[in-house]
């Protein structure tokens, strides 16, 4: 794994593993890196390409550049062999092909004729008889009817269901009458522990010079 080490002249990272982001640049202020100061290093403290964009490592434009080029290589070779074949092609003259000539007077080959053995027919075999698929024949299974026997059913005569009939009685509307005046007298005299008779007027004493007070209860 890559790692970022920073210059012991630089500010401390936030932490270890801290990468560089791909815009970051050192603060202007900061003192030059040491001279050849490894800026990647791998796990081991080797010194290592950085990634691609970042601070310390391979420029974009360095590999753009170096594609470019092998892609112009590539193409010049390319056109430069097509080149060379075609010029190839209409320089050199077609070249003849000299059939050897044989002296008249070596013998002539004579060409034996190869031995052909008499075929001899097989003796034909009939073929064996096709056998039949037996079809054996479906056995369906029969269905069993089931009688129900009807459920017999008890007629019983229905019971007369006895009814109660409760008497309404009529509303009872409560007389209220006035009191009068002798029930005026009465309920005051009663208050004030009189003997009732003494609030009849009837029981009055007709006569002025007669005591006006009431008789005691006793």
């Amino acid at each position: 794994m890559k790692r970022f080490v920073v210059p012991p002249n630089w500010p401390t990272p936030p932490r270890r593993s801290w990468v560089p982001p791909k815009t970051w640049r050192p603060d202007p202020d900061w003192p030059p890196a040491p001279a050849g100061w490894r800026f990647w290093v791998d796990g081991k403290g080797n010194t290592v390409r950085g990634p691609v964009g970042r601070y310390g490592g391979t420029s974009r434009r360095a590999v753009l550049t170096g594609a470019g080029g092998i892609a112009l290589f590539l193409a010049i070779n390319v056109w430069a062999l097509s080149a060379i074949g075609l010029f190839d092609g209409e320089d050199k003259p077609p070249q003849l092909q000299v059939a050897p000539v044989l002296d008249d007077k070596s013998p002539t080959p004579t060409v034996t004729p190869p031995k052909v053995s008499p075929t001899v027919p097989k003796p034909s075999t009939p073929p064996p008889p096709t056998r039949t698929p037996t079809v054996k024949p479906t056995v369906k299974p029969t269905k069993t009817r089931t009688t129900r026997v009807p459920e017999r059913t008890e007629s019983r005569d229905p019971k007369p269901t006895r009814t109660t009939t409760t008497p309404t009685r009529p509303p009872v509307t409560p007389t209220w009458r006035p009191p009068t005046r002798e029930d005026i007298l009465r309920e005051y005299c009663r208050q004030r522990g009189w003997d009732p008779d003494w609030c009849n007027p009837d029981n009055w004493p007709r006569n002025t010079s007669e005591p006006s007070t009431p008789p005691s209860g006793n």
